[in-house]
């Protein structure tokens, strides 16, 4: 009944879902700010919406956990590659002279980017493409079963 009285039923329960879902998508674009908002709004409606919208909403939430925790493996490979570089760098550098700001001359002949680094780059860049990929995919995905009137884990017919 205040659901009716503040204008917020079952079709605005889904239209927010479907601007979720447009947030999720766009989140790629934006640096992830838009999934941010995206599931404070996931997280603020779920209970108060019905059953089939509650699992988008759940839906909604697990793809942003799912994103988050792949960014920040992508991001700790990416930092574990740029501190051994660094560290490489530092061990195998040398200047050889010095004559003020505008002569300096380094050797850089005895450096060795090992396995370890590029073992690194290598999972931050699968990682990162992974973690875009689904938040391009997930949210396609519920935004077409949101369209068509399913939920997201509910069986279409009665068992």
């Amino acid at each position: 009944m205040t659901d009716q009285l503040m204008g917020r039923g079952p079709e605005a329960a889904r239209n927010l879902a479907l601007v979720t879902y447009g947030l999720l998508f766009a989140a790629i674009f934006f640096a992830g700010v838009p999934a941010l908002i995206a599931v404070i709004i996931a997280y603020s409606q779920r209970d108060e919406a019905p059953a089939a919208i509650r699992s988008h909403h759940d839906f909604q939430i697990r793809i942003f956990w799912v994103a988050f925790a792949l960014t920040m493996a992508a991001g700790a490979c990416g930092l574990g590659a740029l501190i051994s570089g660094v560290g490489e760098l530092l061990e195998f550098t040398r200047v050889n002279g010095w004559d003020g700001f505008s002569t300096i001359n380094i050797d850089l002949s005895r450096m060795v980017i090992d396995g370890r680094i590029v073992s690194l780059l290598v999972a931050a860049v699968v990682l990162s493409l992974l973690a875009g990929l689904w938040l391009i995919a997930a949210p396609a995905i519920g935004f077409i079963r949101l369209v068509s009137a399913r939920g997201i884990g509910l069986t279409s017919h009665p068992a």
